[in-house]
């Protein structure tokens, strides 16, 4: 990884993983009520670019924001203290929530019931917190050397005040309907339904509106197609690198969550496809016929995981192709995963069809 220390790079997946905007935005009249469309939309496009900065200024000094500085070379990825930096990126973000569903705003002036803040925040160092929110233009009355000394405190934004009356409409949207990841990322498609209802986010959309590159949304979109067509079953997943959607070829895998044969993956914003491919062997007769993008999918080792490692993983397999022998882990997902393609999914169902089974 780049960087000295973990919050550095997860800074830049977290920049990464904001949706990307359209030339145009759907706004439901639910928003519209304090200013017209085009001023709502100007307003929230620099709210985007705000949050694109912050992610980006963690990155580049995250000790100001008074960061976890874990260096990877003293805590791996499976660590409490990489764990932790993957999610520390949020505290500025979460502290303006907290703040904004705790206040109301009248007059461009966003005064906070202290008792209800402290009731629903969980966010450490806001101190420090509260200055850094200060450099990117928000004016606190009511802290003292960024303190909370008063029993209120009153937010404004000088600079536009349409941009606190956007994010407390958009906090308060995030609130109803419980999408507090879509704050985080700054998600356009929270305002296209009313205050209370958020109709999408529960499909395989939930890849796609991470992707930034047009091939890449096509795929998700035309593979979830084809899959549903063939009959699978699907459901979201937790990962760590991303959004992910699985799909189980019995309704009784999903219910428990049991082994998929196909993972769709938003890893750290790049499109990853993974087969659950038992036998490989069972796939080289047919793997001579397929293209040469196919067969790269095969054509390189790994060296297992954290827990298993020279080769000793029970659920890894080995395989042999042109007097080459390879070595893939299976003990933490499906061993065979990739960055696909459109042209290429017939191939992937015969692969997963003939390997599936040991």
């Amino acid at each position: 990884m780049n960087g000295n220390y973990w919050i550095e790079e997860w800074a830049k997946v977290r920049q990464d993983e904001m949706v990307s905007l359209p030339n145009k935005i759907e706004i439901h009249s639910d928003f519209l009520h304090a200013m017209n469309k085009d001023d709502f939309t100007a307003a929230f496009y620099n709210i985007w670019q705000m949050f694109c900065n912050i992610y980006g200024d963690i990155a580049k000094l995250p000790a100001t924001f008074e960061m976890p500085l874990y260096k990877p070379e003293e805590y791996t990825s499976f660590t409490l203290q990489a764990r932790e930096s993957r999610n520390a990126l949020y505290r500025p973000f979460k502290l303006l929530f907290n703040l904004l569903i705790s206040g109301e705003l009248q007059h461009s002036i966003l005064t906070v019931d202290l008792n209800q803040f402290k009731a629903v925040n969980d966010v450490k160092n806001t101190r420090v917190l509260f200055e850094r929110l200060s450099d990117y233009g928000f004016f606190f009355d009511g802290l003292n050397e960024f303190k909370i000394k008063k029993m209120d405190v009153e937010i404004s934004y000088p600079d536009n005040p349409n941009i606190l009356t956007v994010l407390k409409l958009m906090s308060d949207k995030v609130n109803h309907t419980n999408r507090l990841t879509d704050f985080f990322s700054c998600h356009y498609k929270l305002f296209k339904d009313d205050l209370h209802t958020a109709d999408y986010g529960l499909g395989v959309d939930i890849i796609a509106d991470k992707m930034h590159r047009e091939e890449e949304q096509k795929f998700v979109f035309e593979m979830d197609t084809i899959l549903k067509n063939k009959g699978y079953f699907s459901q979201k997943l937790n990962w760590n690198e991303g959004p992910t959607y699985a799909y189980y070829g019995k309704k009784s895998e999903l219910k428990s969550k049991g082994p998929y044969h196909f993972l769709m993956v938003s890893w750290k914003t790049k499109l990853q496809l993974f087969l659950r491919i038992r036998n490989a062997a069972k796939c080289m007769a047919y793997l001579k016929d397929c293209p040469e993008s196919v067969k790269q999918i095969f054509l390189w080792s790994d060296s297992g995981c954290a827990k298993y490692v020279n080769k000793s993983c029970k659920i890894g397999q080995e395989y042999t192709i042109d007097d080459t022998t390879y070595w893939r882990c299976g003990c933490c997902n499906a061993p065979f995963y990739f960055s696909p393609r459109i042209e290429d999914i017939p191939y992937y169902f015969e692969l997963v069809k003939l390997g599936l089974k040991k």
